[in-house]
C-alpha cells in the first residue's frame, strides 16, 4: 500500500490533448469550487528538464484521479500508464468522466470496460449536472466507492479476467423497478400502469429541468448586462501574457508545452476587468493556421478564463493573435528551434 496519501495536496487530470478546451474549462470550474487541480500544463514548472518524473510525483501526490474519456484519451499511451499507476502503484480512486464518443467500450482502455462513470456529454445542461455530481464525490458529501474500477487490473500480456459482456452503469443512474409475475391479471396490468405512470413524470421532469437551466442563463445575463452605471454593459477584457516566446524542446518552455508532431499549446488568460456589464469576445489568427480555443466566449464582470492557443508543427516563427471586444488585444507568439 502506498504511503503517499498521506501528502495528497490535488486531484490529478489524465486527459488526451485533443480534448485540452474541455480539460481546461473543467479545470476552472473545478477550482472555483476550492478544489485543487493538477494538470500537466499549468503543473509543469517552466523550464523542467524531466516532465516524465514530475508527472509521476504529481500523481504519486494525488488524493483521486480523473479520466477524460474519450476515443482519443483510450488511444494515448500516456493515458494508459498514468491509469496504471495511479491504480496498480498508489491505490488511487479513478473517477472516469465521459466527454465524447457513442460507445463507452470506445473510450476506455482495456480492462476499465465494467467501470461506472459520470456521463458529461450533451449540452451545457447535461455538462452542470456531471460538474456538480463530481464535485460531491471529490469533496465528500457523495462518496461514491464504487467509481474505482469494479474488475481487478493485473495488465497480463493476453488481457485476460475481464467483462466484455458488462455494460456498466452511469453514476446515479435509476435502475428499471422489476415486479413479479402474479397469477392474477389485474395485478400484473396494475403494476404496469405504475411503471409507465412513474416513467412518464420522470421524463417530463428531466425536459423540465433541460429546458429551466437555458433559460435560468439567458435570464441572469439580461440582468447582468443592466446592472452597474448606466452605459457599463459591455466590459473591458485584458489578456496575459501579451508577448511569448518559446522553442521547439519537447516539454514546457515559457508557459508553451511543445511535442513534436503536434506543435505548440500555449496558454494565456482573458479577463472581463469591468465592474459590471459583460462582454463576448472574439479572435482571429495570423497566420490562418494557428487555431484558438475555445474562438469565442461571453465573460461577466470581473470573471476570467483560460485560452489555448495551438501553432501547428509546421510552422515555427511569430504568430498574432487577437482578442476583440470592446476593445482589442494584440498577443505576439514567436517560436524558434
Amino acid at each position: 500500500m502506498s504511503t503517499t496519501h498521506a501528502r495528497a495536496t490535488h486531484v490529478f487530470i489524465s486527459y488526451s490533448r485533443a480534448n485540452i478546451s474541455f480539460v481546461q474549462r473543467l479545470v476552472a470550474d473545478l477550482q472555483r469550487s476550492g478544489i485543487t487541480v493538477w494538470i500537466d500544463q499549468s503543473g509543469l514548472t517552466p523550464g523542467t528538464p524531466d516532465w516524465e518524473t514530475a508527472l509521476r510525483n504529481a500523481i504519486g501526490k494525488a488524493h483521486a484521479v480523473i479520466l477524460i474519456a474519450s476515443e482519443e484519451a483510450r488511444k494515448s499511451p500516456y493515458v494508459k500508464d498514468e491509469l496504471r499507476l495511479a491504480h496498480d502503484v498508489h491505490h488511487l480512486p479513478i473517477y472516469p468522466l465521459w466527454v465524447a464518443g457513442t460507445q463507452w467500450i470506445n473510450c476506455i482502455p482495456l480492462g476499465w470496460g465494467g467501470t461506472q462513470y459520470i456521463d458529461a456529454r450533451g449540452g451545457e445542461a447535461q455538462y452542470q449536472a456531471a460538474l456538480h455530481q463530481l464535485i460531491a464525490v471529490l469533496s465528500g458529501a457523495n462518496p461514491v466507492a464504487s467509481l474505482s474500477p469494479t474488475s481487478t487490473l493485473t495488465h497480463p500480456a493476453t488481457y485476460t479476467n475481464q467483462f466484455p459482456n458488462y455494460t456498466p452503469t452511469p453514476v446515479g443512474a435509476s435502475y428499471p423497478i422489476q415486479t413479479q409475475p402474479t397469477r392474477k391479471g389485474s395485478r400484473r396490468t396494475t403494476a404496469t400502469c405504475l411503471i409507465a405512470t412513474l416513467v412518464t413524470l420522470l421524463l417530463v421532469g428531466v425536459l423540465l429541468f433541460a429546458a429551466a437551466v437555458p433559460l435560468f442563463s439567458a435570464i441572469s445575463h439580461f440582468f447582468n448586462s443592466f446592472s452597474g452605471q448606466p452605459g457599463s454593459s459591455v466590459g473591458q477584457i485584458f489578456v496575459t501574457p501579451t508577448h511569448i516566446n518559446t522553442m521547439r524542446t519537447e516539454g514546457t518552455s515559457n508557459g508553451c508545452s511543445y511535442f513534436n508532431g503536434n506543435g505548440w499549446d500555449c496558454t494565456v488568460n482573458l479577463k472581463n476587468v469591468s465592474n459590471a456589464g459583460i462582454l463576448t469576445w472574439t479572435s482571429s489568427t495570423s497566420p490562418s493556421s494557428v487555431t484558438v480555443s475555445p474562438s469565442t466566449f461571453t465573460l461577466s464582470a470581473q470573471d476570467g478564463m483560460n485560452v489555448t492557443i495551438n501553432i501547428p508543427d509546421n510552422f515555427c516563427g511569430q504568430s498574432d493573435i487577437t482578442f476583440i471586444s470592446q476593445n482589442t488585444v494584440h498577443v505576439i507568439i514567436n517560436c524558434s528551434g
